[in-house]
C-alpha cells in the first residue's frame, strides 16, 4: 500500500488486474513487471525495433504489438503451448518462440545448453532476462550472454533485479535505472533494472 500511496497513478490499473478482473499479466498482454517498467517500455519502444527475450508471456504479446520482430526462447513445454496458442489465436506472425527445455533444478552444464544459446547470432535493440529462476546463476549468466548481443544504445531488461545485485556491480552499460512499483498479477512491489548501453 505504501507504494501506492507514492504512486497514486497505479491505483486504478492495479484494482482492475489485481482485484477486479484476476487476469493474468498472458491474459492482459502485459509483462509481469513492475507498472514504472511496463510504462517505460511502453514510451520506449518504436516499430523498427528487435527485441529478444529469455521467458516468454504476456510480454511476448506486448513486444509484438509495438515491434518489428519478436525472439523469446521458453524452457517450460506447458507454456510455449499456452503462448503459442495465443499468438496463433491473435494471428499475430511477427514471433519466433523456441522451447528450449532444461533442468534448472539440475543446471550442471547450463552454459553450453540449447536454453542459453538460443539467442541468434545477432545485436537487438532490447534484451530481457526473465524466465525461471528455479537457480539464482540463471539470469546473471543470461545477461552475460545478453551483453554481447545488445545493439549501441539499445537496453537489456533484469526482472526481480533485487535479487541480483552482482549485475548491478558488473556490466558494462554506460548506466541503469532501477524501476520499482506494484505491477499485475503481483502481490506486491518488485524491481526492474533497466541498462543503457
Amino acid at each position: 500500500m505504501a507504494n501506492l500511496c507514492h504512486h497514486p497513478e497505479y491505483m486504478p490499473r492495479c484494482v482492475v488486474h489485481n482485484v477486479i478482473s484476476r487476469k493474468s499479466p498472458a491474459d492482459l498482454e502485459l509483462p509481469w513487471l513492475p507498472y514504472a517498467a511496463i510504462d517505460f517500455l511502453d514510451d520506449y519502444l518504436e516499430p523498427h525495433m528487435t527485441v529478444c527475450e529469455y521467458g516468454s508471456g504476456g510480454s511476448t504479446l506486448f513486444f509484438a504489438r509495438r515491434v518489428k520482430r519478436v525472439v523469446s526462447i521458453e524452457d517450460n513445454p506447458v507454456w510455449f503451448d499456452l503462448i503459442s496458442s495465443r499468438l496463433r489465436a491473435k494471428s499475430i506472425a511477427n514471433v519466433d518462440l523456441q522451447l528450449c527445455p532444461f533442468d534448472f533444478k539440475n543446471p550442471e552444464g547450463f552454459e553450453q545448453s540449447q536454453y542459453l544459446r538460443a539467442m541468434p547470432d545477432t545485436r537487438f535493440d532490447v534484451i530481457v532476462v526473465d524466465g525461471s529462476e528455479e537457480w539464482t546463476r540463471i539470469r546473471p549468466i543470461c545477461f552475460e550472454k545478453a551483453q554481447a548481443h545488445v545493439n549501441k544504445n539499445g537496453i537489456i531488461v533484469v526482472d526481480d533485479s533485487w535479487r541480483y545485485p552482482e549485475i548491478r556491480e558488473k556490466h558494462a552499460a554506460k548506466r541503469f535505472q532501477i524501476f520499482q512499483s506494484v505491477g499485475p498479477g503481483r502481490p506486491g512491489v518488485s524491481s526492474t533494472d533497466v541498462y543503457f548501453y
